[in-house]
Formats: C-alpha cells, structure tokens, sequence
C-alpha cells in the first residue's frame, strides 16, 4: 500500500509538467498566450472608453484601452463625417467603439451660426460671429448588414452588447466598407459606414 505522503509529491509534479510542458499543452492555448501578450505590450494605449465630439485617438485600429473605471481590454474606433465639411453646419459625425463585449455610438451635429451687434458712438454695427456649438444625440437602435443578414440591436444610452452569433459576424465580415443604421430618440435615423480599416481591425477584436 502506498503511503499518501509520498503520493502528494508525485501528483502535484506531474501536474506541474502539464501547465509548463509545451509539447503537453494544445497549440490553440499557446497562440491565446501570445495573442494575449501582443496585444498587452505591442498596442497603441488609450486611456479613456469614453467618447466625445473632440476624442483624439487612433482611427480603425486595433488598440488597447486602459480604462481608469472599466478595467483593461482592446477595441476599435471609428469615425464617419456625414454632410460635407466636418465643421459646417448641419453636419454630423458618427464615433463608435467596437470591443469584445459591446459596441458604443455617439452622433454629434454641428451647429451654431450667431449672428450679433454691437453700439459705437450711437450707432448700431452688424457683427457676424461664428460660434461653433457641437450637440450629441441619442442612440436608441443600431442596426447592422453584414453580407445578407441584418443585425437590430436595443440599446441604451447609446451602448449595445455584442452576441455570440454577431461577433462571428463582424469577425468574418467581407473586407469592406459596411452600413449601418442608427435610430436617435425620437425616430430619426442616420444612415452611415464603417471604414474598411475598421472592418479588418475587428479580426483582432471578435
């Protein structure tokens, strides 16, 4: 009979070799490890999920994010301009974020044309000024088309989680630009597009 003291030492040795041992662990591990590694050490770093009409951070590629509230993970960000000069008024830029998890949205309008007065020695000038104002609107569904499926996503506050099945999807998306469209409060919809760039980082993401 075998003295359970002697047998600790024998099993706990052999599970050691297990989880260091290459030729023991599966090859499909090994490349998570350095997936894992790459993207920890070799990525642009951004410090915020957050978005915003003035975010400064790499367009349509892979980053890693460096959240103080939400944690660390990588993702993407996007950037459409919708209606000419980015600055006109009227005009519309649509941001988004694509993580692992959950996909975000914000769309911002450009308006703000003042015009004002002023009195000197009794008597009225005209002034034109340019005032720039940048509002946000809010994102209640977000629709996708990748190849022939639709995805219809309900979200809130312009946030929308990410399924199994849609994260096939995007991963294997043709490598192209793709449309989406965004419901705001209310009813409007925007029509926009995912850049090419965009598409091809989610590779890295899903």
């Amino acid at each position: 009979m075998m003295n359970l003291p002697q047998t600790i030492p024998v099993l706990l040795l052999g599970t050691s070799l297990a989880v260091l041992s290459p030729q023991v662990c599966p090859a499909l591990t090994i490349q998570e490890v350095a997936s894992l590694a790459q993207a920890s050490s070799d990525l642009p770093v951004v410090k915020s999920a957050g978005l915003s009409p003035d975010i400064n951070v790499p367009w349509s590629k892979t980053v890693r994010i460096v959240d103080p509230f939400e944690g660390e993970f990588i993702g993407v960000f996007d950037r459409n301009s919708l209606g000419g000069y980015l600055y006109r008024e009227g005009s519309k830029q649509v941001l988004s974020l694509w993580t692992p998890s959950s996909i975000r949205v914000l769309v911002t309008v450009n308006s703000g044309e003042a015009r004002s007065s002023f009195y000197t020695a009794g008597r009225v000038y005209p002034r034109l000024d340019f005032i720039r104002f940048v509002t946000t609107k809010k994102v209640d569904k977000l629709l996708l088309k990748v190849r022939e499926k639709v995805f219809q996503l309900d979200g809130s506050t312009g946030t929308f989680a990410v399924s199994q099945e849609l994260a096939t999807a995007l991963k294997n998306a043709p490598d192209e630009n793709l449309n989406i469209r965004l419901v705001l409060e209310g009813g409007q919809t925007v029509d926009s597009e995912i850049g090419k760039g965009t598409v091809k980082a989610w590779r890295n993401i899903y």
